[in-house]
C-alpha cells in the first residue's frame, strides 16, 4: 500500500525489508494509527476482564511463593487456581480473535515500549561499563532492534485478541517508566 497525500496510489505493500516500507509507508501507517479518532475495531476489554485478570494474578502471586516456602496444601490450590484462570483467559482471548493482524489496527504502545526497551538495555550496557562509546553502540543497537521487534509484536500480538488491547494499554505507563529509568541512569 503506498500512501501519497493522504491518498491510496497503489494497493500493493512494499516489501518489510525495502527502504520504501520504513520510509514512507510504516511512518505514515503510524502517524495515521497514532491521529485516527475513531476505532476501527475491538477496542473495549469487558470490565470483568480486569476483575478476573486481577483476581487470578492476586491468586498466582500469593499462593504459589507461599506454597513453595511453607508447603501449604491451600496455597498450592490458590496458586493453581490463578494460574488455570489466566490460561483460560489467554486461550479464551486467542479464540476470540477474529480476521488477520493488520496495521489498521498496530499496537503502537507496544510497538513504541519495544523501541524504548531497546535504547535502554544500550544505555545500562553503557553505564554498566562506564563506557559513552559502548552505551552509545548498544543504545543505536537496540534502538533499531527495538525498531524491528516492535514491528513484528505491534502486529502479532494481535492475536492475542482481548489480551492484546490489554497490553497495548499496559505498555504506556510501562513506557513513561523506561524513559524515568534512562534519565536516571544518564543523570545518576
Amino acid at each position: 500500500m503506498i500512501i501519497k497525500d493522504k491518498v491510496l496510489v497503489k494497493n500493493t505493500e512494499p516489501k518489510f525489508f525495502s527502504s520504501e516500507f520504513h520510509t514512507r509507508v510504516f511512518p505514515a501507517l503510524l502517524w495515521n494509527r497514532l491521529r485516527r479518532k475513531e476505532s476501527g475495531g475491538t477496542t473495549f476489554v469487558p470490565f470483568e476482564w480486569y476483575i478476573v485478570i486481577a483476581f487470578c494474578l492476586v491468586l498466582a502471586a500469593i499462593g504459589i511463593p507461599y506454597a513453595i516456602n511453607h508447603h501449604s496444601i491451600i496455597a498450592w490450590v490458590a496458586g493453581g487456581i490463578g494460574v488455570a484462570g489466566i490460561l483460560v483467559l489467554t486461550i479464551s482471548s486467542i479464540c476470540s480473535r477474529q480476521g488477520s493482524p493488520s496495521y489498521e489496527e498496530f499496537l503502537w504502545g507496544v510497538f513504541f515500549f519495544l523501541v524504548m526497551l531497546g535504547l535502554t538495555a544500550g544505555i545500562f550496557a553503557g553505564t554498566l561499563e562506564h563506557s559513552f562509546v559502548l552505551g552509545l553502540a548498544g543504545s543505536v543497537a537496540g534502538l533499531l532492534l527495538g525498531y524491528v521487534l516492535g514491528i513484528f509484536a505491534g502486529l502479532w500480538f494481535q492475536y492475542l485478541g482481548l489480551l492484546a488491547l490489554l497490553l497495548n494499554v499496559l505498555a504506556i505507563p510501562a513506557l513513561i517508566g523506561l524513559i524515568v529509568v534512562d534519565l536516571v541512569l544518564l543523570l545518576g
